[in-house]
């Protein structure tokens, strides 16, 4: 229960802002840093009573010998003295070199530091072992002859430590910095991931109209946005449901008209005002059913499930219905693939394809090939083609490609096109259209495959392959 309760007490002090939390990371690093850094300090740093370092001691020690090697003979004593009424520790002593020993511990460090210190041959002998003095004081006494012939005797501290060497300070800090860079790094993806999620949330109901899980904690702005496009969907999913249920409605209401329609033009007795008037009766009814479909396709995308699908299937299925009933449709080049997805929408987008193909360039040509995003399906035809800059137009809805066309001279109603686009969208793909040299046009479906390995591509009739368009 204390636990439970400390943690709303702790996350009442983290700002709700981005701005807050970014200021609080910065002003957390920056103490942290500090904190680091002054313990670092603390543990490689000097004691503060200089007196009883061995460092400071052998440096003092170095000074005081080279004065003495400047100094006149008859001086030395003088200065020896002064010397060792301000220097009680090393208990400095006039030294005539009888008796001692003529070994010098050259390799301890703290007569290395004296040498190092006089910056000169020094002669230094171990006097510890004649007198025992260095075990009752705790240190060593040594005996040192400069070059120009002065004499002493001291006792220094011991101290066996190496000196600290510049690596450890450099790999200190370098820890410092990655173990802090790490921690920023950690944070800021903290306090990025519910915009990362925003930004998903977003993408998917603006691609496929998916409802992603909105994030639901995180900084005050983010929780603002996300409740704003949460209502934001729950608006444009309204309008939606709206205008099908609009469009269902005029269908519904229309059909009796039309169907009423239909029995009285039966009864007119001129032959063609009858033709001409259940010609545009049949037209009626086709863009009521037009405008349905396109709905229904965009619907159905959201909640249907996907599965596995060999698409090459597909592509022969759909070239098959159009070549029994004696279309120009052939199959250059097929692959069995597997694609995710709804089958019957994968084979309306393909039948729309084919259908405008056979209807403008009199003939279809289907070629399968492998692509960046998987697997690509291009219809292509010799008809007229899209004039340039009208591409993009013809995928919008109630567009088709010849603006001065009217009812009665076409039957189509711009949405075959439109149709294949919400198809595509919806599988995660990318429809394109471009026109061939010299004249055709190709449509261009990319898929994205459901199993990384393709299968061998199917024999194919000895034609000449038409090459791909320009994605």
């Amino acid at each position: 229960m204390s636990e439970d309760r400390r943690r709303p007490r702790l996350a009442a002090l983290i700002p709700g802002s981005v701005a807050g939390q970014i200021a609080l990371l910065i002003v957390a690093a920056i103490v942290v840093t500090h904190a680091l850094a002054t313990l670092a300090f603390f543990t490689l740093r000097e004691p503060w009573r200089p007196d009883e370092h061995p460092g400071v001691a052998a440096t003092r020690l170095s000074t005081l010998a080279r004065l003495l090697d400047g100094a006149a003979p008859a001086e030395r004593d003088a200065l020896l003295a002064n010397a060792s009424r301000m220097l009680p520790t090393l208990h400095l002593e006039p030294w005539a070199g009888a008796g001692a020993h003529e070994t010098a511990p050259v390799d301890h460090t703290i007569v290395q530091r004296v040498r190092d210190g006089f910056a000169r041959p020094l002669a230094i002998t171990d006097l510890s072992s004649s007198d025992g003095a260095g075990e009752t004081q705790g240190g060593i006494h040594i005996g040192i002859v400069t070059p120009n012939g002065a004499r002493l005797s001291a006792h220094l501290p011991d101290d066996d430590r190496p000196p600290i060497r510049q690596g450890a300070i450099v790999v200190t800090f370098l820890f410092l910095a990655v173990a802090l860079s790490l921690i920023s790094l950690w944070a800021t993806r903290a306090l990025t991931a519910p915009l990362a999620r925003l930004a998903e949330a977003a993408e998917a109901f603006g691609t496929r109209m998916n409802l992603v899980a909105l994030p639901e904690n995180g900084p005050q702005e983010v929780i603002a946005v996300s409740r704003a496009l949460d209502r934001m969907r729950a608006r444009v999913r309204r309008l939606i449901d709206d205008r099908t249920q609009m469009l269902a409605a005029i269908s519904h209401d229309l059909r009796t008209p039309i169907t009423r329609l239909r029995l009285r033009a039966e009864f007119i007795e001129d032959d063609h005002a009858r033709t001409m008037t259940l010609r545009d009766l049949d037209q009626m009814n086709g863009l009521v059913e037009a405008a349905l479909s396109f709905v229904r396709d965009g619907r159905q995308g959201e909640g249907a499930a996907a599965t596995l699908i060999d698409l090459g299937s597909v592509v022969q299925t759909v070239c098959d219905g159009f070549a029994d009933v004696g279309a120009d449709v052939r199959v250059e080049d097929t692959r069995h693939v597997l694609v995710q997805g709804r089958p019957e929408e994968l084979q309306r987008a393909l039948m729309n394809l084919v259908d405008n193909a056979v209807k403008y360039g009199g003939a279809a040509r289907v070629t399968m090939s492998a692509s960046e995003r998987g697997i690509a399906v291009e219809v292509c035809d010799d008809g007229p083609g899209i004039p340039e800059g009208e591409c993009d137009a013809m995928l919008q809805p109630f567009v088709r490609g010849d603006r001065a066309r009217n009812l009665d001279t076409a039957s189509g109603f711009g949405l075959g096109l439109s149709i294949v686009l919400a198809v595509v969208e919806a599988h995660e793909g990318r429809f394109v259209l471009s026109n061939r040299t010299p004249h055709g046009l190709c449509a261009r479906i990319d898929l994205p495959l459901a199993a990384a390995r393709l299968a061998s591509p199917r024999a194919a009739p000895p034609t000449a392959r038409i090459p791909s368009a320009a994605a």
